[in-house]
């Protein structure tokens, strides 16, 4: 994409979003009624720790925790997830409910939907006992997850609130426990601190699994035993809005993990050692006429694989992957219409180094292929909504637009980071869509919606940086569709 068209795009961008802040504050007084919360984001995160074995590639892949680059990804795959998700205003509602359920839906390919959906409900015993019930199934690239989170809440005096919940799973060895203590509630402001057990079971059941190991019986080929079990500590923190202004964060850390594969067919047994992180931060003024805020995202995991003494495994390399996201969003509402813009920019490493590294980096081959790939993305996100509060008809237009920005030297080609996107052919400098959405309001708290978009960048360009030589340009960019109640 030529460097001049997409500086025109960033700027038309930024205007659009001070246009929006000066169209709100001559519209007429009303509360804008929308705030925000990272609490949705740091569930899907959490979901790759106390889930493992439904993430991509299951409990022993080799390439990171969160599974940022996948060959299986199309280069429009982040483009189709800030398409399809719920925003953060709308995470903020289904936090705000005691029983909800929302599910979207989002073409990811010619095959594939990307599927999404999530329940919760919080039954009240009395004023000091409570039993909540959380469901999350995601199919997508990056997971194939049904997980539901069982917990018991205790008042003890005031706000002060003692808990405990477990993950209920089919895989026995991917079982986990949390305990936590919190301060206040979510509508009036909270602190929140956890610990959990991850995999508590493992060891046991894994034992169980290699004693049943025989010639009639391939399930248990592949086991494992943690000589460092990982844990998970957590912190929440949301405030109560003061002088109109909101501040989140939140942070996990999970602790240094080493457990021993061993592959019982021919002893091709390893060491993974793995550590992981992850941080949001938010803050929001919400003026009566409009909506401002900041958020910073950040994911860490590094993986060091090696093989036993006397193993027949091949590979023995590390590999980090590294994820850092600044947002800037504002909206604002006149009488029935909604404008929202959102604009994100990201630090984003993946680094694969060793002496033999997996085998995906040349298909027909182990050569020793390292390689450190840093990108700078750009995305955008603009609506313009016809919403009334009440009931009716939902209508609007969004435009959507990634830019990759790879750092890497350029080949002499003349593409970046060359190399890695010939490994992962999922990086295409530019992706960009303009969504038409329709559906309808039945009540404040019960809505269906349906979208369909518009390719602009045509996928005149390849994952690997090079134009197209053979086929038609596309104009269809997919479709999605969302649904959300509360009660």
């Amino acid at each position: 994409m030529d460097n001049r068209f997409s500086s025109r795009i960033a700027f038309l961008s930024v205007l659009v979003f001070v246009f929006q802040l000066a169209l709100f504050n001559t519209a007429s007084a009303q509360d804008s009624t929308s705030t925000a919360t990272l609490l949705g984001w740091e569930q899907r995160i959490r979901n790759f720790m106390l889930d493992r074995s439904h993430n991509y590639g299951g409990t022993h892949f080799n390439r990171g925790l969160f599974r940022e680059h996948l060959n299986e990804m199309s280069p429009e795959h982040n483009l189709d997830l800030i398409t399809y998700r719920f925003t953060l205003f709308q995470d903020y509602d289904f936090e705000q409910a005691e029983n909800a359920y929302r599910m979207t839906t989002g073409s990811l390919n010619a095959t594939d939907f990307a599927v999404e959906n999530t329940i919760k409900s919080d039954i009240t015993f009395n004023n000091k006992n409570q039993l909540s019930i959380d469901g999350y199934h995601a199919e997508n690239i990056r997971a194939n997850r049904f997980l539901f989170n069982l917990g018991y809440t205790r008042n003890i005096t005031g706000k002060h609130y003692l808990g405990v919940s477990h993950t209920l799973s089919q895989e026995k060895a991917d079982l986990d426990a949390t305990l936590f203590y919190r301060y206040g509630n979510f509508d009036d402001g909270m602190i929140e601190v956890s610990a959990s057990i991850l995999d508590w079971g493992s060891n046991v059941v894994q034992d169980l699994a290699k004693d049943s190991r025989n010639k009639w019986n391939k399930r248990y080929e592949v086991t494992h035993q943690y000589s460092n079990s990982p844990e998970l500590f957590s912190l929440k923190y949301t405030s109560s809005q003061s002088n109109r202004l909101k501040i989140e964060f939140m942070g996990g850390l999970q602790t240094y993990s080493r457990k021993r594969v061993e592959v019982h067919a021919d002893t091709s047994n390893y060491i993974d050692e793995e550590w992981a992180h992850y941080v949001g931060g938010l803050v929001e003024y919400d003026h009566p006429l409009f909506t401002v805020g900041l958020t910073y995202q950040r994911t860490f995991s590094k993986l060091k694989r090696k093989p036993t003494l006397n193993s027949n495994y091949h590979l023995n390399f590390g590999n980090w992957q590294i994820t850092n996201q600044l947002g800037l969003y504002a909206t604002g509402r006149v009488n029935s219409f909604v404008l929202e813009q959102w604009l994100w920019y990201g630090h984003d490493t993946d680094r694969l180094q060793g002496e033999k590294v997996p085998g995906d980096l040349r298909r027909h081959s182990f050569e020793r292929v390292p390689f450190d790939y840093l990108e700078e993305p750009v995305s955008f996100k603009s609506r313009v909504f016809y919403d009334p509060v009440d009931t009716g008809l939902r209508t609007g237009l969004e435009f959507h637009a990634e830019y990759s920005r790879p750092q890497g030297e350029k080949a002499s080609n003349g593409v970046r980071s060359f190399e890695f996107r010939r490994t992962y052919s999922i990086v295409r400098d530019y992706n960009a869509r303009f969504t038409y959405s329709i559906g309808y309001r039945f009540s404040p708290h019960f809505y269906l919606l349906a979208g369909i978009s518009y390719d602009l960048d045509r996928d005149w360009q390849t994952g690997r940086g090079t134009e197209k030589v053979i086929g038609d340009p596309t104009w269809f960019d997919g479709g999605f569709g969302r649904l959300s109640i509360s009660w």
